[in-house]
């Protein structure tokens, strides 16, 4: 079964999930950003191959499959330049947690927030959920001035709760409500 999901974010960016084919131009844009994404996600250290970029997006598909929320690639004018999506969703009590990267070279142009303000119309008006959170090492000042002209509100700080390569770091949890639910 192929899953061919897109959404317009604009005239030149699309959200777009990522298939085995993608796997070689996901590969070369976390090798060409690794330096630029360890610093808060350590863990990209392990996309070591082109089999492991495959694996990355199985298991993004299989997320969507599971309804347990979705990863896209971002494209602006075709190029592939990051990911955003729900890391989870917790059915339950109707909320997930959004992450995103963008490609160094597509930093400040407002990319992150016009990709993440689609993405929260998507939970909260396809999916229906109540709340969408940001978690964001208080280190990270451009996620931070994403969350804010997204309208997340600051809802307290978690210490050590994270850990990158440098040891513990402090998370800034973000949350938002549907003013619908």
């Amino acid at each position: 079964m192929i899953i061919i999901f897109y959404i317009d974010v604009d005239e030149n960016l699309k959200l777009k999930l990522l298939l085995k084919q993608d796997s070689i131009k996901f590969f070369e844009l976390i090798k060409k950003n690794d330096q630029h994404l360890v610093t808060f996600m350590p863990r990209i250290k392990e996309n070591n191959s082109v089999e492991d970029s495959e694996k990355v997006i199985d298991l993004f598909l299989n997320q969507l499959l599971q309804n347990n929320g979705f990863r896209t690639g971002i494209f602006y004018k075709d190029i592939l330049i990051g990911i955003i999506g729900p890391k989870y969703i917790d059915w339950q009590n109707r909320k997930t947690e959004i992450m995103y990267w963008v490609d160094k070279e597509y930093l400040g142009r407002g990319i992150a927030t016009k990709c993440t303000l689609k993405v929260l119309d998507i939970v909260f008006n396809y999916y229906g959920l109540n709340k969408a959170m940001l978690k964001i090492s208080v280190e990270n000042k451009a996620s931070i001035k994403i969350a804010e002209k997204c309208g997340f509100v600051l809802e307290g700080i978690s210490k050590e709760d994270e850990l990158l390569d440098d040891g513990y770091t402090d998370v800034l949890n973000y949350s938002i409500f549907n003013k619908k639910a």
